[in-house]
């Protein structure tokens, strides 16, 4: 035991502050300065950029949104990223990532984290969202501005800051849906305009002493563990009830498989993005090389999904955190079996968390998710015939890719 108290240890003194600085930038679009709905906007980050580092977490996109449609619309209930049909990030002619349908796996990844206290302060001004079944409202011939992160993209994700040294430039793809398919409203995708866009870039510059020790202890490479997602895509007929689909993921880690069905036809004043059907889901599981993952199916027993639900807790680290905030069941209903997202009482929002992390690695480790290279990966899984609509599944694949940047080179490498 120690013979004082540490309010007496006048030899912890924590060191000086390292020679640094923080950076605010603005980059604005390479391919324009105005877009409509179902446009792509471009930006390119700087690069060969000594000593300075990216912070992503603190860094984030922000743009005008005007209505021209002549009669009031709504965002869906997470606000504008439910626009935001897809995002690739380009580094060096390298495909880092490819998120297709990211605003389905943003609303379903929102309503399980996000509280409905977020949802209608911080989360309504900075981006229109709201814990109803829809979002903010905008009026016509007005526009509101909103600024939000590029939330599950890997470098957003990842535990590291980004390198801008490199020799080759990151690009970043951010494409937008079409208005019927994520907007609440009758508007026509040119009827909307995004104005006055730029991704705001906080980096940190570190001074020639600091920068050194950096290198030092690096090994001569700059290497980033990142989490980032791929999409494959099924449909479900009106009259099926089992589906059994092969995903096509092929990566050295598959640490969680996220599952969505939504009704196949979009109509504009309703939710269509956000809109998960439970389907009276009997059972689902994944094969990885003929081997099943669960090895005992999730079932649905009584369809109040309590159990799907604490398995995508478990997958989240949260089965105990009885303070995890989440909205799940706010603004539409979790075991809605399927709805038209006309209201809150017809939207649901179910989905399926498939863990497959056999041991939790914090540190982001390659050693904790299937290796599915050259395996056949399927998702199979029983319902109940909706009868009448026939519905698209969204399969989203969590994995672990490795980046890393070549100090003598200053050329970049991934691995998936």
């Amino acid at each position: 035991m120690s013979a004082t108290t540490k309010k007496l240890d006048y030899a912890d003194v924590p060191p000086r502050a390292s020679s640094s600085r923080a950076i605010r930038t603005e980059v604005v679009p390479s391919n324009g300065n105005s877009f409509n709905m179902n446009n792509t906007i471009i930006f390119d980050l700087p690069s060969n950029v000594s000593n300075t580092f990216w912070d992503a977490q603190s860094s984030y996109v922000r743009l005008n949104f005007a209505n021209g449609n002549g009669a009031p619309l709504n965002f869906e209930s997470g606000g504008f990223p439910s626009c935001i049909r897809r995002i690739e990030m380009l580094l060096g002619g390298q495909t880092l990532c490819s998120i297709d349908n990211y605003n389905v796996l943003y609303q379903m990844m929102f309503d399980l984290d996000a509280s409905q206290d977020f949802r209608d302060n911080a989360g309504k001004k900075l981006f229109g969202a709201a814990s109803g079944f829809e979002g903010e409202a905008v009026a016509n011939a007005t526009n509101v501005s909103v600024a939000f992160p590029l939330a599950l993209t890997p470098i957003v994700q990842s535990q590291r800051y980004f390198p801008v040294m490199g020799r080759e430039n990151l690009r970043i793809r951010m494409e937008i849906d079409t208005a019927v398919n994520s907007l609440n409203g009758a508007a026509e995708d040119t009827e909307i305009t995004i104005s006055d866009v730029a991704l705001v870039m906080y980096q940190l510059e570190l001074g020639q002493s600091v920068m050194d020790q950096v290198v030092a202890n690096s090994g001569g490479m700059f290497k980033m563990i990142m989490p980032s997602y791929q999409h494959a895509q099924t449909t479900l007929a009106a009259t099926s009830a089992s589906v059994a689909a092969t995903l096509g993921f092929s990566m050295s880690s598959l640490n969680r498989v996220l599952v969505a069905a939504r009704r196949q036809t979009a109509v504009a004043a309703n939710n269509f993005i956000g809109n998960r059907a439970q389907l009276g889901l009997v059972e689902a599981n994944l094969t990885i090389g003929g081997v099943k993952y669960p090895q005992i199916s999730i079932k649905d027993r009584t369809n109040n999904s309590a159990e799907v639900l604490a398995e995508a807790l478990v997958s989240q680290r949260a089965l105990l955190s009885y303070g995890h905030d989440s909205s799940i069941n706010s603004g539409g209903l979790f075991s809605l079996t399927s709805g038209d997202g006309s209201e809150a009482a017809q939207t649901g929002k179910f989905l399926l968390d498939i863990d497959l992390e056999s041991q939790f690695s914090p540190e982001g480790s390659l050693v904790a998710g299937i290796n599915c290279v050259g395996q056949v990966v399927q998702y199979q899984a029983t319902y109940t015939a909706d009868g009448t609509n026939a519905h698209v599944i969204d399969i989203f694949g969590e994995h672990s890719i490795l980046c890393a940047l070549d100090l003598q080179s200053l050329t970049w490498s991934i691995a998936v």
